[in-house]
């Protein structure tokens, strides 16, 4: 494999997939749903529609963002071009741990929830395939940009049909009924902040810029594109999950004692036993998916970080995760994945209040000018990613919290001190990185 990046490479339509795979919106129906669901009950569709409209914030940043910068940097490289190294690099630490974290997430759950489900094997096994399916992953992201773009855009659109499909099926039988608010306002908000994130994921296109073929105008309509079909085709789940036990919040518990895949109940009830076997078999793929899009992403901006060329940026996050994954031996993937997914949410949420922070800053140095409106975003997404922080990381106590932030603020120190050594040594970029930008 030539190790270089390749220039206006890559299709518009393979950055969208990238992009729509990394949200993963038939895994994130799966699973993250539920959450909406047990917060807002009957009304899980009403909270989804307005977390999408609430994550809808932080996609103006990051499509203004990916539209004027085409980089392989992706958020680090927003960061530089808004307030220069030091700061960049405690974003792109922190941006890095939370991608890296969340690769040893995924891969966890997939050991640990989905495949048991299909499977029977014992502890050893399943902890086995924690360590091998991210090799795997790294092993076909080593081998360029054709192979894992193909399987992301066959894991996005296969994903999207099987959604669309049964709910077409479930609609047919139930019938269409309207929305109605049926929780408590807190209720309904906490329900949205879990939807808001459901969409999340979308921003592994910013590191395609350099690569994509018409740069940061492919890059910022395939985000674009890809969150708005992520989030229509969640928030339709949203409304036919529901309205298959009759858009009732008596219905929607019953159903939640019954099972924690809600989807899969659904598809399985009304589609029959063959779309059970099917829709696992895409929630798997969408899994595998997602995490082929985030091991590209990540390679990409340990490539800007380190300056290290992308063959050796992918063995070092493969090792970072492998060593996160090595700890399900002990604790069991389920444990691993629930901290990781703590640790991947607050370096996130903050590194992306910081990005948002940095909007007026970035939109004064390379937009030209500073209006209301644009302030006013930045300090929308400012309180966006704090509510999340919020909602998904600081609410659930204090050792939750702290194994949240701690690894994140230490992502952050030491990036900082990495940029200051960086300007200390003249160097106003990482090794290697002279064409970072196209």
């Amino acid at each position: 494999m030539d190790n270089d990046l390749k220039k206006a490479s890559v299709p518009a339509y393979m950055v969208f997939a990238q992009s729509l795979s990394s949200i993963a919106p038939l895994s994130s129906t799966a699973a993250l749903l539920t959450i909406v669901m047990s917060q807002s009950l009957a009304s899980a569709p009403l909270a989804t529609i307005i977390g999408v409209v609430i994550y809808g914030l932080w996609v103006a940043i990051g499509y203004s963002y990916s539209k004027a910068v085409a980089s392989y940097g992706g958020t680090y490289e927003f960061a530089r071009r808004s307030a220069g190294e030091g700061v960049a690099r405690a974003v792109g630490w922190s941006y890095w741990l939370s991608y890296m974290i969340y690769l040893s997430a995924i891969s966890s759950y997939l050991a640990g929830a989905v495949l048991p489900m299909l499977i029977p094997a014992p502890r050893w096994a399943i902890a086995l395939i924690a360590l091998g399916v991210p090799a795997v992953v790294t092993g076909l992201v080593i081998t360029g940009t054709t192979a894992p773009l193909t399987v992301t855009m066959f894991t996005s659109v296969a994903e999207v049909a099987m959604i669309t499909y049964v709910g077409v099926d479930v609609l047919s039988r139930v019938g269409l009924r309207p929305l109605t608010l049926s929780v408590s306002t807190s209720e309904l908000l906490a329900g949205s902040v879990a939807a808001a994130f459901t969409m999340a994921g979308g921003g592994a296109s910013f590191f395609m810029g350099y690569e994509a073929r018409n740069g940061a105008r492919d890059v910022s309509k395939s985000f674009l594109a890809a969150f708005l079909v992520g989030a229509s085709v969640i928030a339709f789940a949203s409304y036919y999950e529901v309205a298959a036990v009759g858009l009732t919040n008596s219905g929607v518990s019953s159903l939640l004692e019954i099972t924690r895949f809600p989807g899969l109940w659904v598809a399985e009830r009304f589609a029959g036993k063959w779309a059970t076997y099917l829709y696992l078999a895409l929630t798997l793929s969408s899994l595998v998916g997602t995490l082929t899009a985030a091991s590209m992403a990540v390679q990409r901006l340990t490539h800007a970080l380190t300056g290290v060329r992308l063959r050796g940026s992918a063995l070092i996050s493969l090792a970072a995760v492998l060593a996160v994954n090595s700890l399900g031996i002990v604790m069991g993937p389920l444990n691993v994945y629930f901290y990781s997914v703590l640790v991947s949410l607050a370096a996130l949420f903050i590194s992306h209040s910081i990005i948002s922070s940095l909007y007026v800053s970035f939109s004064r140095r390379q937009l030209g000018s500073v209006g209301p409106g644009r302030v006013a975003l930045a300090a929308g997404g400012v309180v966006v990613m704090m509510m999340g922080l919020y909602f998904e990381v600081l609410s659930l106590g204090a050792q939750a919290a702290a194994v949240g932030l701690a690894p994140t603020l230490l992502a952050l120190i030491a990036g900082g001190a990495s940029g200051r050594v960086a300007r200390a040594l003249h160097r106003r970029s990482p090794p290697a990185q002279a064409p970072l930008s196209s």
